[in-house]
């Protein structure tokens, strides 16, 4: 008897409470990992004349804060190298959104001079821990030593 009575109370408690709109599920799943974002980095390389540069060689180092020991850029580190027509691109998908960029541009061959830059990137198109994407475009013009 005590069993039926119970059974039929927590019944009506769920009845009315489904009712009333309260539930055990929040509105807003819960996430856990860690943020992502795209980067697309690309640019040109050419030199004085306008006359394009190929083989050249473009790291792109990144961080999260401005002032990062040197050390820790080196672990975001990545290496890319213009082609025929002095460009060089490379999209990066699913990447920590990293908010800083070292990059150096230099000429394994050692006619033109080595440059370098710190750029910020924003990302736009953020959902939840993906970060959206950024547009890294820098076009360089090198100088012989």
């Amino acid at each position: 008897m005590k069993a039926r009575l119970l059974t039929r109370v927590n019944a009506f408690i769920s009845l009315l409470m489904g009712v009333l709109g309260f539930s055990s599920c929040t509105e807003q799943a819960l996430m856990y990992g860690v943020p992502s974002g795209d980067l697309v980095f690309e640019g040109k390389v050419v030199n004085e004349e306008q006359e394009e540069l190929s083989g050249i060689q473009i790291v792109r180092r990144g961080g999260w804060k401005d002032d990062i020991p040197k050390m820790y850029w080196e672990e975001y580190a990545d290496t890319l190298y213009t082609n025929s027509e002095g460009v060089y691109y490379r999209k990066y998908e699913g990447d920590f959104p990293l908010q800083y960029h070292q990059i150096t541009v230099t000429d394994p061959s050692g006619v033109y001079a080595s440059t370098d830059t710190i750029v910020t990137v924003e990302y736009k198109g953020s959902q939840g821990w993906y970060k959206g994407q950024a547009d890294l475009k820098i076009d360089f013009v090198l100088k012989r030593k």
